[in-house]
């Protein structure tokens, strides 16, 4: 009987490394296929989106003063999937409102339908007697601030970063 040495423990090693790399590439190889389908999934997806009609209001939107209604609003982000059933909510000019809940709830949700990054699937959203999907998408948003959770600051002074995008706004 001969005893094990190093380099027979070695050659083992070795071995043993050299038939497992190739396997270990091909489950690599594997991966990263994966990730590049589902990466060009969404591409096709963000490519195969409707345009966003660009339907503009004859009438300026800077008229309009604040009065904000939502109407029997109904939403999903799929067809066939409701998410907000007949909501009624309004909001008169010059008054502060709260929108609180739970994760999940549907806050951003509401926000992102009033400044119409979403359409609705039935009812109105109406701010002084004119639907929001008669006045454009432009003029629309440039009607509101909205402040998401996650706070961004860019390079400057706190004042430049609370006026970025508003070039010549006042103190």
């Amino acid at each position: 009987k001969q005893a094990v040495t190093i380099g027979d423990v070695q050659a083992f090693i070795q071995y043993q490394r050299q038939f497992v790399h190739p396997l270990t590439q091909a489950a690599s190889i594997i991966n990263i296929i994966q990730s590049t389908i589902a990466s060009a999934e969404r591409v096709f997806d963000f490519l195969d989106e409707e345009e966003e009609n660009a339907f503009t209001r004859k009438e300026s939107a800077q008229a309009l003063h604040g009065n904000v209604s939502f109407r029997h609003v109904n939403f999903g982000y799929e067809k066939d999937n409701t998410l907000i059933e007949d909501m009624n909510l309004e909001v008169t000019q010059g008054h502060t409102i709260a929108i609180v809940g739970p994760t999940g709830a549907g806050k951003t949700t509401m926000v992102k339908l009033l400044m119409r990054f979403y359409d609705i699937n039935a009812g109105s959203i109406v701010i002084d007697g004119v639907d929001t999907r008669e006045i454009s998408r432009h003029d629309l948003r440039s009607m509101f601030g909205m402040v998401l959770q996650d706070a961004w600051l860019f390079k400057g002074t706190i004042m430049e970063n609370i006026a970025y995008g508003k070039p010549g706004a006042t103190q």
